[in-house]
């Protein structure tokens, strides 16, 4: 098992939590793919398009528990939930009583060279991540 992979990804976790978008772009790769569930091509190819994303997510005010993290010596498999408090935008009131929350999960194996996130792939859900890695079961 290899902490340095997984201490990175909590470090970049720490980061999004405090908004520190630069910290975060030390720890990707210049050329970082980001391959969406479902997807076989990386949809985001740079750092620049990486923390673009992150920073709407940063605006977006949400809230990230990790609930896994697995290291392996080039790789972490990795399960969070996420939530968000969304406003109906319908109503002006400043103490709106009408409001949803969005809750969801996202799991990935997040793949490390150097100390740097280079790759990181999606999938939908715990076990699939865990499948994609090679630790069906774990």
């Amino acid at each position: 098992m290899s902490h340095e992979s997984a201490e990175l990804l909590l470090r970049g976790y720490h980061a999004f939590v405090a908004g520190d978008l630069d910290a975060i772009g030390t720890m990707l790769d210049p050329d970082v793919a980001w391959v969406a569930a479902g997807e076989s091509d990386a949809i985001l190819v740079s750092r620049d398009r990486v923390l673009d994303v992150l920073a709407e997510r940063v605006e977006e005010e949400y809230h990230v528990v990790v609930e896994r993290a697995i290291g392996l010596t080039d790789r972490v498999v990795v399960s969070m939930r996420f939530s968000r408090i969304e406003l109906d935008l319908s109503d002006e009131r400043p103490l709106q009583s009408r409001r949803s929350y969005l809750l969801g999960r996202w799991a990935a194996v997040v793949h490390t060279r150097d100390g740097r996130v280079v790759r990181v792939e999606e999938h939908p859900h715990l076990e699939a991540a865990l499948e994609a890695a090679g630790l069906e079961g774990e």
